[in-house]
């Protein structure tokens, strides 16, 4: 057994320790985002992750070898030309469309229409889904995965760095993958004008996205599935509109992930202050709820923090902004809320571009302290 598949064995008991809602032997530490290619190489623009990508991997995995308390994987690079595409989004590139250390955007252009609900619901979202990513410009050789070079990388995180996925797939809800596919403002007009053909089309999203799911599960057996939510809350919907066209399909999707004998990771961006107690349906410990800093963090102790996992929260703003002093006391402070049972440490969403390394490592003592 390597170093890194000891490591990796005594992560993965404390990850699973902290889903469990039991109290692993240190708080565990999951941090990432596009800043890390920096730690290791200081000139590094983002455009490096999109120019050449093999070298920015390199540069993260050397980046998480400085930092070796940080217990998850790293988010490396993947494909970013095409990640748009799971948006339904054009994507503009750093070193291409945008300055070379600009963060990529993706472009909502909206190109699904309104007659798209028919195809949708005749034909399926798998057959629909693959013309509509052709109307927006991506071949499918530019979609298609190098998984030869995935399980490269993925070995090398396990073997060298002895770090932890703790998800092992994505699944983006129907309300987001519609509101992106049609643009977030036709679609709220279609939840009004046509709300049948709406819920009929997220029907047959959902059902697809479990059959797929039932089957990577099974074969995979991940820690947890993530599952991706940002403009279904309270911050864009009324709570009679989250009841219709939201919540059903969380519902439907997350009871089939956990019958399976998975987790689901919610990764919930954006404001869920108002919708926290839908979350207590599911079976206590089933679930992991992972903010994005908006939604107000007492609030989720207060709801959620005795029923399931919580990762919290550093704001983004805190890590790239704030002094070590700062990212210290608000690290602290999540541990003197949550305790050492059921939390893991975590930015709100990813750790922005530009997080000086000195934060990262204060958050780290902070936790670390205990």
């Amino acid at each position: 057994m390597t170093v890194g598949e000891e490591l990796y064995n005594q992560r993965l008991q404390r990850i699973k320790t902290a889903m469990d809602m039991g109290k692993p032997d240190r708080i565990p530490i999951s941090l990432g985002g596009p800043s890390f290619i920096r730690y290791s190489e200081p000139e590094a623009t983002l455009s490096d992750y999109v120019l050449r990508p093999e070298w920015a991997d390199d540069a993260v995995i050397r980046s998480y070898a400085m930092l070796p308390e940080i217990d998850t994987a790293p988010a490396l690079s993947g494909n970013k030309r095409t990640s748009g595409a799971m948006w339904f989004a054009k994507t503009k590139l750093p070193g291409i469309e945008l300055p070379n250390d600009a963060l990529w955007q993706y472009d909502e252009v909206g190109m699904m229409t309104a007659d798209d609900y028919d195809t949708i619901i005749n034909k399926g979202w798998g057959t629909f889904s693959k013309e509509l990513l052709t109307r927006l410009g991506y071949s499918e050789e530019d979609l298609k995965p190098d998984f030869e070079y995935m399980k490269k990388m993925q070995k090398r995180v396990k073997e060298e760095l002895g770090l932890v996925n703790m998800s092992g797939a994505a699944y983006i809800m129907p309300f987001e993958i519609l509101s992106a596919a049609r643009s977030l403002t036709k679609f709220l007009r279609d939840m009004y004008r046509m709300p049948d053909k709406v819920i009929a089309a997220m029907d047959v999203i959902a059902d697809e996205y479990i059959a797929s799911a039932q089957e990577h599960i099974r074969e995979h057996k991940p820690l947890s599935v993530f599952s991706g939510n940002g403009r279904g809350g309270c911050q864009f919907l009324s709570m009679k509109k989250f009841e219709k066209f939201v919540w059903p399909y969380i519902k439907k999707t997350t009871d089939a992930f956990i019958a399976e004998g998975t987790k689901v990771l919610f990764h919930n961006d954006a404001k869920w202050d108002e919708n926290l107690s839908y979350w207590r349906d599911f079976p206590k410990a089933s679930c992991i709820f992972d903010p994005d800093s908006l939604t107000d963090i007492v609030k989720i102790k207060e709801v959620l923090g005795d029923y399931m996992c919580v990762t919290g929260d550093v704001p983004p703003a805190l890590l790239e902004l704030g002094t070590p002093e700062e990212n210290y006391k608000y690290a602290r402070g999540l541990i003197d809320l949550f305790g050492h049972s059921g939390f893991i440490m975590s930015s709100g969403c990813s750790v922005p571009p530009h997080a000086p390394l000195e934060n990262i490592k204060a958050v780290i003592a902070a936790t670390i302290e205990g």
